[in-house]
């Protein structure tokens, strides 16, 4: 009788908004530990001790509460106003010991700590987990105890109050009996049937360690004999007390007159468990009275041989079907390789019809079986040639960044490795890893990967694979850089929100225009960044990666590109009244100082006025889409391929894909710059990325955009927030011929609606 226990971890994150806000989100994750234990009556697995070992920002560090199967926690940050999320750690770590006061071993044959969000989950916050100092498979033998590690981890997105509760345990089963039940005959074993012998017999010995009775049967499948007791009566079903040991005297004899072609015969007398498959105890060899008279000069018959890969290192599971018309004395089974060398050869009883062949390396191989009849007439089939390997291939397509990873790893075997940016590049986002088939791992389940320091853990690999990553290289400008307002005024690029309405040049009139943040990068930190200074006497400090516009080539251009920005290099740059100015590059120096670094793309355009330069980010294909005239307008083409919503979908919100123009993204496509997947994966690795990604302004789980036109007289901004996918209705207003929407290059008429996706400005024409 089985019964089971089982304790589900339930984490529930509460995010209490700043003062000014309201309401509530609710983020649940279900994280289980699961193992398998077989318990003595007398005794039992259970937890012994739990203690809070390690935090960090941790605002109340205390102790637990536990039972012999669970924990109980309670864990509350608190992140401060503008303080970066992912500068720091909030986490909790508990050491929970296991002991094991059972008769029997514990084996620890699972671990799924596997979050998984709910429906009203808050994208203020992200929990997650690691589980260290036990490993599947790993016993804890009866009498002794393991303690291993859950470390709770709680990643903000906001800035205000969290808590994380929940519960921890061990999902057991218990077997109110353990044990095993064994059976054989004495090697080299005979028998003589011949001479009117009536029956002879063989000594069967069984071994039962279980604590309970158990019962069992004997056959043998040589339909020319029979097995008896020593009355001539069939066997019928035995039991065997608990924890005994017994012999039993097994009687042969011939099934009818029956007649053989040789004086001897080989059989397996097989021990059959009530509860479990059949396993042959031996082989036995019968002295027979050969028959002259039988001429057999039809050789048997083999077929079906199949061969299987197996998971064990080096084995192949060989199968097949034979026949005869006086019986198969045995089969030979013979391994050959490509170049068709005999590797092994290996026999068995005629009544046994698969053998495992073992000690192979990785390679192409066939199968010979070879059935040998009692007048030894001979046939032979073989299997197809088919490659086998145990050693599987792990290549990496990385852009950016570079694996510590071995290349290969035994078939099942769990895999780890850190992914690492180079130059500077940051660890991937996330991974794509895909198996040979190209099937996708899913994350989480198959594998996990913490894009902080770069560390993956891949299960069990059962196939070659490939993993897929891009190193992340922000555009960034650091702490303290000045960011230009539609108002002529500036602000510090750390302290740039949603709701700022910002000065940024327009590419469609090659002109300044104003427009909302888009996109507001998480800030993070550095210890070096570049100093780039100009012939004005001015200079801007920028980290990773950051593009200026180039009068040299007409386009935007990353300061990285050594090619196109040095020294001397003609760049834009506003003057006082807001006219384009060239200043020239004369010095790029990196500075080694710790400092943080943040970014911001506007709405359509991507780009801001950091002192008084147009930047954007270092993707320049994207800003490059089209030439730009003098003014730094596009001379637009016409637009070949576009890139429909439900293409990205999956990746990509839909406000993301009205404000970024990702529509026109299939020029990209059309200049042989990118595709589809490569398009997804820098959406993943960059866009949408939540470590990248400062959320907008949410309420109530949706989404506010800033919706103002010219005539506004902004005081109080929540008066302008509108929910997204609503509609914003035009003012009518005496003299106003229309509005131009700048976030969309587009006009509308007074008194007509706007549905909102993205932050929007409308400006008056008359």
């Amino acid at each position: 009788m089985k019964s089971k226990e089982r304790l589900i971890v339930t984490l529930v994150a509460l995010f209490l908004f700043a003062a000014t806000s309201v309401g509530y989100a609710l983020y649940n994750v279900y994280l289980n530990t699961s193992g398998h234990a077989t318990f003595a009556k007398n005794g039992k697995v259970a937890i012994t001790n739990a203690t809070l070992f390690s935090y960090s920002n941790l605002d109340n560090p205390q102790n637990p509460t536990y039972t012999d199967d669970h924990i109980s926690f309670s864990l509350k940050f608190t992140v401060a106003r503008n303080q970066a999320a992912f500068n720091k750690e909030y986490s909790a770590t508990y050491e929970i010991t296991i002991a094991n006061n059972s008769f029997y071993d514990y084996n620890f044959s699972a671990s799924t700590f596997t979050p998984s969000a709910q429906t009203e989950a808050n994208t203020d916050m992200i929990v997650s987990y690691t589980l260290d100092g036990i490993e599947i498979g790993e016993t804890i033998p009866s009498g002794s105890s393991k303690t291993f590690k859950l470390k709770i981890i709680m990643y903000p997105q906001n800035y205000g109050s969290f808590t994380v509760e929940g519960e921890s345990g061990v999902d057991l089963e218990e077997e109110t009996d353990s044990g095993s039940l064994i059976a054989s005959i004495p090697r080299n074993s005979t028998g003589d049937l011949t001479d009117g012998h009536p029956y002879t017999v063989v000594t069967a010995t069984v071994i039962n360690t279980h604590s309970s009775e158990k019962n069992f049967s004997f056959s043998v499948t040589n339909n020319k004999f029979r097995l008896t007791d020593s009355s001539g009566n069939p066997l019928g079903s035995y039991t065997i007390g608990p924890n005994e040991t017994k012999t039993y005297d097994i009687y042969i004899r011939l099934n009818g007159s029956v007649t053989f072609p040789s004086n001897s015969q080989t059989m397996n007398i097989y021990f059959n468990p009530a509860d479990d498959s059949k396993t042959s105890m031996g082989v036995i060899t019968i002295s027979v009275d050969e028959d002259p008279t039988i001429i057999d000069n039809e050789p048997p018959t083999v077929s079906n041989v199949i061969a299987t890969f197996q998971p064990t290192q080096g084995s192949v599971l060989v199968t097949y079907n034979g026949s005869d018309n006086v019986g198969i004395k045995n089969y030979t089974i013979e391994t050959y390789n490509s170049s068709n060398t005999l590797i092994s050869t290996n026999q068995t009883e005629a009544d046994e019809t698969s053998y495992t062949v073992t000690g192979l390396s990785d390679g192409t191989y066939y199968f010979k079986v070879t059935a040998t009849d009692f007048s030894n007439l001979t046939a032979t089939a073989q299997s197809t040639s088919s490659q086998y390997r145990w050693t599987m291939r792990i290549t990496n397509s990385l852009t950016n960044a570079s694996s510590n990873g071995a290349s290969t790893v035994t078939y099942g075997s769990a895999y780890d490795a850190t992914i690492s940016g180079t130059g500077n590049y940051n660890s991937p986002a996330s991974l794509t890893i895909t198996d040979a088939n190209n099937n996708e791992l899913v994350a989480g389940t198959d594998y996990t990967y913490d894009s902080s320091n770069g560390s993956l853990h891949i299960k069990s690999v059962t196939s070659d694979l490939k993993i897929t990553g891009s190193g992340r290289s922000n555009g960034c400008l650091i702490k303290g850089t000045k960011v230009l307002l539609a108002d002529n005024t500036y602000k510090n690029i750390e302290d740039i929100n949603y709701d700022d309405l910002l000065m940024v040049w327009n590419y469609d009139t090659g002109k300044l225009t104003k427009e909302y943040p888009l996109w507001i990068e998480n800030e993070h930190k550095t210890d070096s960044y570049t100093k780039i200074s100009f012939d004005d006497n001015t200079s801007i400090n920028v980290v990773k990666s950051h593009s200026f516009f180039s009068y040299d080539i007409n386009k935007f251009v990353d300061f990285r590109d050594n090619n196109n920005f040095k020294v001397g290099t003609s760049v834009a740059k506003l003057d006082d009244n807001g006219r384009i100015n060239k200043v020239h590059v004369t010095n790029i120096e990196e500075i080694k100082e710790n400092t943080t670094y943040y970014f911001v793309a506007s709405t359509r355009y991507y780009n801001i006025i950091t002192e008084d330069f147009i930047t954007t980010d270092g993707y320049v294909d994207i800003t490059n889409l089209y030439k730009f005239n003098n003014d730094i307008s596009w001379d637009k083409n016409r637009i070949v391929r576009k890139v429909r919503y439900e293409y990205l979908k999956d990746v990509l919100p839909y406000y993301m894909y009205k404000g970024f123009r990702a529509e026109e993204f299939g020029v990209l496509m059309n200049k042989g710059l990118s595709d589809i997947d490569m398009f997804k994966n820098y959406i993943k690795t960059y866009i949408t990325n939540t470590y990248m990604l400062k959320p907008p302004i949410i309420k109530n789980n949706k989404r506010y955009w800033m919706v103002t036109n010219s005539y506004d007289n902004v005081i109080n901004k929540d008066d302008y927030l509108v929910k997204e996918g609503s509609y914003y209705k035009l003012p009518k207003i005496k003299k106003v011929k229309y509005w131009y929407s700048t976030s969309e290059n587009k006009k509308y008429k007074p008194g007509e609606k706007v549905k909102v996706y993205t932050g929007m400005h409308f400006e008056a024409v008359k």
